[in-house]
């Protein structure tokens, strides 16, 4: 049985678009057809200059371990998503957890497909050749859902 993963792909930070592509090599090396779709903000993942700029947001997201105790309202504070930013850069680094352009090579590697949405290319402006190299045609959402569903076991995951 063919199993096909579609991973979609609509935020723009690191700590949701890292564990997408974490499930998405895993999938591709277990010898699953593995599909992105990238749109909205997740569209800055395969942005040339944008991807160097993913950041983590502290705000909403009581479950980032902070060096010290930070009630939740100091999260809106100016600094803060560099902070966390770095921090989770920081614990990358030192637990050798590959950074977001080596989890996208490894991914071109293993042949998972990188579908930009054609509507967040027009909603923010970018042009294909804004995007880094290794990226599908730019579709919209119906050609990949029909990408997913001509599976025999179609998974489907939100990020």
């Amino acid at each position: 049985m063919s199993t096909r993963v579609g991973i979609i792909v609509l935020s723009g930070t690191l700590d949701k678009v890292m564990p997408a592509f974490m499930l998405g090599t895993t999938a591709a090396a277990m010898g699953m057809e593995v599909g992105m779709f990238f749109s909205f903000y997740g569209i800055n993942v395969l942005h040339k200059d944008k991807l160097k700029e993913l950041k983590v947001s502290p705000v909403g997201n009581p479950a980032i371990p902070m060096p010290f105790p930070v009630p939740q309202f100091f999260t809106i504070l100016p600094g803060m998503v560099d902070l966390t930013t770095s921090m989770m850069k920081k614990m990358m680094k030192e637990n050798k957890v590959p950074d977001i352009e080596q989890l996208l090579n490894q991914a071109k590697d293993l042949g998972v497909k990188l579908f930009p949405c054609n509507t967040a290319l027009q909603l923010f402006g970018y042009k294909k050749e804004d995007l880094i190299e290794g990226t599908e045609k730019p579709v919209g959402a119906s050609t990949f859902l029909n990408f997913v569903a001509a599976a025999e076991k179609p998974i489907v995951m939100n990020f």
